[in-house]
């Protein structure tokens, strides 16, 4: 079976949708989608978190997410949630006897519940720290001008928005891995470019790999499944040979009958 990592990435490149899209949909942030991803669980604060996030995650991409959260329970936390009861039947050792229990009356005191107030109030800044919720209040006036607090508060979202695109840009592919997987034998010739050499040309019969900076292929009938870069890609459905142009980064461009290889 796919592991949990596997299984949201495949997903995510199937409905042809990029980490910050998800980010800003599910408000978690490219990092930790990332470790999700590569199932670096460790980077993220805790289980709890671990379990939250990829449950929101698995629910944006229309996946068991309660299947997804019961594999990572099983692989990588390993502890029961509860302690084991104990066992009927058993017996208090041999020795002198125990003295009866005396349970304390008195109120607990204010201490516990002020300690579990300032606690539950931490975790509430924690999440809302590594969820990025910052959305503007709601409810402002037209004609209200922005306070100092709220144009810096703009300032800092302008600056992560920049971050982002630029973290973007920076990942986006650098050549094109074109994978073919023809149906039957099926004639194909690819190359790099006009004037270049033919990286392959004859009938293929099984699946094949080719990378490039550019690459443009011809292909002798639609009946085959083609991948750029993780995604598929549209033969269309009139059953002609099909001529493309492929680039890092954009969508295939259709060949005239005679910009095709090795025509």
């Amino acid at each position: 079976m796919p592991r949990i990592g596997e299984t949201l990435r495949d997903a995510r490149i199937r409905q042809g949708v990029d980490i910050g899209e998800v980010e800003r949909a599910t408000k978690i942030r490219a990092k930790y989608l990332r470790a999700l991803e590569n199932e670096e669980f460790d980077l993220l604060p805790g289980p709890t978190f671990v379990r939250s996030f990829l449950k929101t995650y698995a629910e944006h991409l229309g996946l068991d997410a309660r299947m997804l959260v019961e594999e990572f329970r099983t692989d990588h936390e390993g502890l029961p949630d509860e302690e084991p009861a104990p066992a009927f039947g058993s017996r208090a050792p041999q020795g002198r006897r125990r003295e009866p229990v005396r349970y304390d009356r008195r109120s607990p005191g204010t201490g516990p519940i002020i300690g579990g107030a300032v606690a539950a109030v931490l975790i509430l800044f924690l999440v809302l720290g590594l969820t990025g919720g910052d959305e503007p209040p709601a409810g402002g006036g037209a004609d209200s001008q922005p306070s100092a607090s709220e144009r810096e508060r703009d300032d800092r979202r302008a600056r992560r928005r920049r971050a982002r695109e630029r973290s973007e840009r920076r990942e986006r592919p650098k050549s094109v891995l074109l994978k073919i997987t023809p149906e039957g034998p099926t004639y194909v010739c690819v190359d790099r470019g006009e004037g270049e050499t033919p990286v392959f040309e004859g009938s293929l019969t099984s699946t094949r790999n080719f990378r490039g900076r550019r690459l443009r292929l011809n292909l002798g009938r639609p009946s085959a499944e083609v991948r750029a870069n993780g995604r598929d890609v549209d033969l269309g459905s009139e059953g002609r040979p099909v001529g493309l142009a492929f680039s890092p980064g954009k969508r295939p461009r259709p060949l005239p009958l005679s910009q095709r290889p090795c025509v």
